[in-house]
């Protein structure tokens, strides 16, 4: 039997057998794998690449495909174990290799999503070479993530070259309507939204997004029209009725608003928006306490991706306690009703708004504006960090580190920079009180969980 590697700690049993196997055959690249999933299924993923590069050693160059697809697996392993610069490396490494394989990119992308690098993603992506065969997809790919980032020209660029390059079809052109809506730019929205609906004739959802374009831009009448006709298809269509009974409201016209609320309570009985738009009636028929009544109750259940009806329901409560005298309460609703709308990002915008009072030295309101988190979301980690701040700065070590510990606590994978800024704000904390050990255990926890 050959010499087992240092590297790899083979118990006896099927683990030793497998080890025998490949002594006997060390060509036979099967058996290297199988003893390799073996230790993965048993958490040791280190261990099981350790096999996979001696598998690689052996391997001939007419055997490409089958590097390739271990290659993959020895990147995938570095994640498993926790080692992401190596898997970084890896992926780079295989992209080198093997361009044209798309899921390389994907788990690349994975990764710097997490460790908050998705513009070395854009770059990789904007240097896929023109006859890859993947380009279309990798754009695609492209697109989305500029998108996500708020890149909305860059976003509109790689568009064009997957529209001139590729064709057009419906989503691609409902992406550039929307990458120009949220711009501001409503006429080209509009044009490219029109071009999309050719693919799908009375798609109620982008006939819905064309009135709605048309409204914002102050083609009133050209979108009711538009509304009404989306309703002669589709009865009862929610977008519809909801921006036909806002107009109404801004004509003044209550009656028909609440008639269309009627039609849709049918089908969708206390509706946020809804009932945010009745308090807005009761505000203007000069009754702010069933207004602040109504929207107390119903607005904290608009859900929070739904940043522009965050924001009326904001403004509303701001206008029902101005008309009731409580300027502190009006203000805070004021303040967040202009720094949510058009938001794509409800949290990073509450947390910058309350940044910006830390820094102007309302730490009342900052914490306010913390604690109107945490009534959404109880668990929340971004806004225990705030609190956390803001009683260091007033000197109250100790519930600051007890917010904090709240925030270190967070087990989302996805919200993993935020657990590493609790335990270095404990670390800080524990500093500020002088335990030393505390604070060099926090940062260490801290640092072990940066590397990954």
């Amino acid at each position: 039997m050959r010499k087992i590697p240092s590297s790899l700690n083979l118990q006896p049993g099927e683990e030793i057998n497998l080890w025998q196997d490949i002594s006997a055959s060390p060509d036979r690249i099967s058996r290297y794998r199988k003893l390799s999933r073996l230790l993965a299924q048993r958490n040791r993923p280190r261990e099981a690449i350790v096999l996979l590069r001696l598998a690689l050693k052996k391997m001939t160059p007419e055997q490409f495909r089958e590097a390739r697809e271990i290659g993959k697996r020895i990147a995938r392993l570095h994640e498993d174990a926790g080692d992401i610069s190596l898997a970084v490396r890896a992926y780079h490494r295989m992209i080198r290799e093997y361009p044209d394989v798309g899921v390389l990119y994907e788990r690349l992308e994975k990764i710097y999503r997490k460790l908050d690098r998705e513009e070395e993603m854009i770059k990789i992506l904007k240097g896929v070479d023109r006859d890859n065969p993947q380009r279309e997809r990798l754009l695609k790919r492209l697109v989305r993530l500029e998108t996500r980032l708020g890149r909305f020209k860059s976003a509109r660029h790689e568009l064009r070259i997957l529209l001139k390059d590729f064709g057009q079809d419906y989503s691609r052109l409902k992406d550039m309507g929307r990458l120009y809506e949220k711009t501001g730019n409503l006429k080209q929205a509009i044009a490219n939204y029109k071009k999309a609906l050719k693919f799908k004739p009375e798609n109620p959802d982008l006939a819905l997004l064309i009135a709605v374009s048309k409204r914002k831009a102050g083609m009133r009448k050209k979108a009711r029209k538009v509304f009404k006709e989306i309703l002669d298809y589709k009865p009862g269509w929610y977008g519809s009725l909801i921006n036909l009974a806002e107009m109404d409201i801004e004509d003044g016209d209550f009656t028909a608003a609440e008639k269309h609320f009627k039609t849709i309570d049918v089908n969708f009985p206390g509706n946020s928006r809804v009932m945010i738009n009745r308090a807005e009636i009761l505000l203007a028929e000069g009754k702010p306490e069933e207004a602040l009544s109504i929207c107390l109750e119903f607005a904290p259940t608009t859900p929070f991706y739904y940043t522009d009806e965050l924001s009326m329901g904001h403004r509303v409560l701001g206008a029902a306690y101005a008309a009731l005298g409580n300027e502190d309460e009006a203000f805070y609703h004021n303040l967040m009703a202009e720094r949510i709308k058009g938001s794509s990002d409800f949290f990073a915008a509450t947390i910058e708004a309350a940044d910006e009072q830390i820094a102007a030295g309302d730490l009342d309101l900052a914490e306010k504006i913390a604690d109107g988190l945490l009534s959404r979301f109880s668990m929340n980690s971004l806004a225990y960090i705030k609190k956390a701040e803001i009683a260091r700065i007033r000197g109250q070590i100790d519930e600051a580190i007890t917010f904090a510990q709240k925030a270190a606590r967070e087990d989302n994978p996805k919200y993993l920079k935020d657990k590493i800024k609790g335990l270095e704000l404990l670390s800080e904390l524990y500093g500020d009180k002088g335990i030393a050990d505390k604070a060099a255990t926090y940062l260490q926890q801290a640092r072990d969980l940066a590397a990954g």
